[in-house]
């Protein structure tokens, strides 16, 4: 209600003196007249690009929205900060130029990236600017919040609060309360904390909720992992010493090298392949992602690739290797890598609600990554916190658990399992180490055995290098309360 009727209606509810006779009308014409005259907060000049516009196969379209002094670029969900340089001239995450055009009437009529030049279709966009917020009050303002337990949704992950299960219950609310001021830790869509065998802290944000799906990027090569886990104990493929071409039927591969007879499994799994391939490296290799993404064929693409070093020796961080071992499966199992999973994972697990498009090839657009809600992405990690065990079944061998957190790779400053990161924090002088399945944007599952917990982040900072609020979240919040507890 406007400000000025609402004095009114109070005014006339109360039937004081004021609101008799002529001082009526002069107080109704005076607030009237203020209420009108205020001052309204300045529009955002990003406004002007808003809307849908055309772009590149396989996405089809892409949405502008303005968010203070950056336009997010947002392509299935995700969203990618556009930096203003001067009018109609943007900077990417990449350092890209990203000019804009105008047409005859001087609305903005598209943008041109790499020469190429994309068309707005519309003003309007699908996704609503309130979605581009942690949270807010009607006023705009941030809320104030206050811990609470998560509630219970039948899914075989029990809750309690934190108090019951020995934690203190303020660090986590004043980590809640950070990610709601939007300072700090921007882009965190959701934080979950399992300790004792209890969900204790569950929060969303930016429009999340426990049913919507998240991309994982390359968290879910980490699933992968688990599911060469589960063709091993079925047998499909014998063991991670086994060799890995006799599962593919291609009649001849680039770039011919007798080292490439002797792959195995293990080296795909601990990305020690000797291939020229390294995400890590701006583009410089020959078997970057960014290069396998257009091709027909990924798994071809990689096998076609040149050796740079013996297999089973160096480190090199390669997501064609993942995409290699999941066909692999498929090819042993005789099932697409998603059937695969519902029948050995996701069943027994109780996770029914997922995308998974795992079709390698140039006209996959998620790029044959995994979508999953919050909790169950928690439940991945609460299986291999119990050793492969869910509600008393052996969903996967313990050993293969044992074998996916060993130590066989140094990628960058840290060490490499079976698609599976070992991440290092600095408590109070005390080292704690977690196990972590990790994605672009702040995909982020760390299991902690010596604490009893699994804790989830999601988050939306994709190509972007505000990617490590959880990494700050962690020590800083999370840690220190799990490190109390223990004692």
């Amino acid at each position: 209600m406007n400000p000025a009727l609402a004095s009114i209606c109070h005014c006339l509810k109360h039937a004081r003196s004021i609101c008799r006779g002529p001082w009526l009308l002069l107080w109704l014409v005076a607030t009237t007249a203020a209420a009108q005259t205020a001052p309204r907060p300045p529009a955002n000049p990003l406004n002007e690009y808003l809307g849908t516009y055309e772009y590149k196969k396989p996405y089809g379209t892409l949405q502008l929205l303005p968010k203070d002094s950056l336009l997010l670029a947002i392509i299935d969900e995700a969203a990618y900060p556009l930096r203003r340089l001067r009018r109609d001239v943007f900077l990417n995450a990449g350092s890209d130029t990203i000019p804009f055009r105008r047409d005859a009437a001087g609305a903005v009529a598209g943008f041109l990236e790499s020469g190429i030049f994309y068309k707005r279709q519309s003003v309007a966009t699908a996704k609503s600017p309130a979605s581009l917020v942690a949270r807010r009050l009607p006023d705009g303002s941030h809320p104030r919040y206050a811990y609470q337990a998560p509630a219970a949704a039948g899914d075989g992950l029990p809750t309690a609060t934190a108090n019951a299960v020995g934690l203190n219950p303020a660090p986590l609310q004043a980590m809640v309360q950070a990610v709601v001021d939007e300072r700090e830790y921007p882009g965190v869509h959701s934080i979950l904390v399992w300790h004792r065998g209890k969900l204790v802290l569950e929060e969303y944000f930016y429009g999340h909720d426990r049913q919507k799906l998240q991309q994982l990027r390359s968290a879910s090569k980490s699933f992968v992992s688990a599911l060469v886990g589960a063709a091993i104990q079925r047998q499909a493929i014998k063991s991670e010493q086994d060799q890995v071409l006799p599962y593919f039927k291609y009649p001849a591969y680039a770039n011919a090298d007798p080292r490439k007879q002797a792959w195995t499994v293990q080296d795909f799994l601990t990305m020690r392949t000797g291939l020229d391939c390294n995400d890590n490296d701006g583009g410089k290799s020959a078997g970057n992602e960014e290069k396998m993404y257009p091709q027909p064929d990924w798994v071809k693409f990689v096998l076609d690739l040149p050796l740079t070093s013996n297999p089973a020796t160096q480190g090199s961080y390669c997501s064609g290797a993942v995409a290699v071992l999941g066909k692999a499966v498929e090819n042993a199992t005789g099932q697409s890598l998603p059937q695969f999973a519902e029948a050995s994972l996701f069943k027994p697990l109780g996770i029914k609600n997922y995308k998974w498009n795992y079709r390698l090839d140039n006209t996959n657009p998620t790029v044959a990554q995994l979508y999953l809600a919050p909790r169950d992405f928690l439940k991945f990690g609460v299986l291999y916190l119990q050793k492969g065990q869910w509600q008393g079944k052996q969903v996967l061998p313990a050993a293969w658990v044992e074998k996916s957190w060993g130590k066989y790779s140094q990628l960058g400053s840290k060490q490499y399992g079976y698609f599976w990161w070992h991440q290092q924090f600095k408590v109070g002088g005390q080292i704690v180490e977690a196990q972590m399945a990790t994605g672009n944007g702040g995909q982020k599952l760390y299991v902690l055995p010596a604490l009893d917990a699994v804790v989830v982040f999601t988050g939306g900072n994709y190509n972007s290098d505000r990617d490590t609020p959880p990494n700050e979240l962690m020590p800083k919040y999370v840690l220190p309360v799990l490190l109390a507890g223990k004692k």
